[in-house]
């Protein structure tokens, strides 16, 4: 009962933690990266089980190989871990991006339609001075001339001094300075590639080592079912490999 459970939290349910990321980061490859480490769980399955009827060497051997599958089990997991957290990070970053190009959208489109409510209320305000002088013109084509005279040779009042326009925020910024940049956030796709080359190694050497760890102890197992530290095949009447 101890030995399953320490497989089960031992190998398991990390083997199944890493199926889960391979499904979710790698869809497209995620059957043979399930059926990679069903190879590899089975593997150390058997050697862990039946390693309590062999001999004491044989037994040193399937630790060995218990532990090198599990060293590289340890990493593969802290390697799935560390990349679902980055791949999420990279959604929430894209999620942000978005929400502030939105933002900008409506920036720009509320200073677009500022400026050209400006220009509609400049172009009024030059229509409405143009009618004023040609009413203007034409009060003075129906005096007298010498009232016209007078007017003409009258000071004319000082304009009054127009106020200084405001300067938009932006335009404060001196053109070409330099901003500071923030650096570019990776994409979901972007760290997924970064990562995918170190994935394949860890998936290749974990299941090379189930499956080369294996075949060995397979070719050179010998059983000790009564557990008298002698191979079972060099007593009497117990026939190799039964």
């Amino acid at each position: 009962m101890l030995r399953l459970l320490i497989f089960l939290f031992a190998v398991l349910i990390p083997l199944v933690i890493v199926g889960i990321s391979n499904l979710t980061v790698f869809p497209d490859a995620a059957w043979l990266a399930t059926l990679m480490l069903v190879v590899t769980g089975g593997i150390a399955g058997v050697l862990t089980w039946k390693s309590g009827d062999a001999t004491p060497k044989i037994r040193r051997y399937c630790i060995v190989a218990d532990f090198g599958v599990a060293v590289i089990l340890c990493i593969n997991v802290g390697c799935h871990w560390i990349l679902s957290r980055e791949v999420s990070a990279a959604r929430q970053g894209v999620t942000e991006r978005h929400i502030e190009e939105d933002r900008d959208i409506q920036r720009k489109t509320q200073e677009t339609n500022l400026e050209i409510a400006r220009r509609e209320a400049g172009a009024r305000e030059a229509e409405a001075n143009a009618r004023l002088q040609n009413a203007e013109r034409r009060r003075l084509a129906q005096l007298p001339v010498s009232e016209r005279r007078s007017l003409i040779s009258a000071p004319s009042a000082p304009k009054a001094a127009t106020a200084p326009g405001l300067i938009a925020p932006m335009s404060l910024v001196p053109p070409g300075s330099a901003v500071a940049a923030t650096p570019p956030r990776l994409t979901p796709d972007q760290v997924r590639d970064a990562w995918w080359w170190r994935l394949t190694v860890l998936a290749f050497a974990e299941c090379f080592a189930g499956v080369l760890g294996g075949i060995i102890l397979g070719g050179v197992w010998e059983w000790d079912r009564n557990h008298d530290g002698i191979p079972d095949h060099l007593q009497a009447g117990v026939k190799p490999g039964k």
